[in-house]
């Protein structure tokens, strides 16, 4: 299994934060910087996504990895419900079904106060590492 982030140690080039992690779910925040504003003011879209992305990929995970399998995220949609000027946001997601292949997972993300920001569901490929094949056995002639 791949070793979990610590829990408030600045993750990525984002500085996404772990926050919470249990088999299925999955915590993260981020502080809102201006730098990653759009040309109207607001938090870029992509930066929630990212956010959002974070928090299902790792809920999934927490539940294949102790498998010895890893997840990928196939596709993913988000629906944006508020601008974002500051604070704090924290993204919340929760795996809904978590079959052999695929799993499908739900996120919300929300300011301070509790204001849903975005929300968003995924679906991810359940993926298991290809056993090398044996070695040939010597020639022997």
């Amino acid at each position: 299994m791949t070793a979990r982030p610590p829990l408030g140690v600045p993750q990525g080039p984002l500085g996404f934060l772990a926050r919470a992690s249990s088999p299925g779910t999955a915590t993260w925040e981020y502080q809102v910087k201006r730098e990653h504003f759009n040309p109207h003011g607001v938090l870029h879209g992509g930066v929630v996504m990212a956010l959002l992305d974070t928090a299902m990929g790792h809920a999934v995970a927490e539940l294949v990895a102790p498998e010895g399998a890893f997840n990928a995220a196939a596709e993913m949609s988000v629906r944006f419900l508020e601008p974002i000027r500051s604070g704090t946001i924290t993204a919340r997601a929760e795996v809904r079904k978590c079959g052999k292949r695929l799993a499908v997972v739900e996120a919300e993300a929300t300011d301070e106060q509790g204001l849903t920001l975005a929300v968003a569901t995924a679906t991810h490929a359940i993926l298991r590492k290809k056993k090398e094949p044996p070695a040939p056995a010597p020639d022997r002639s």
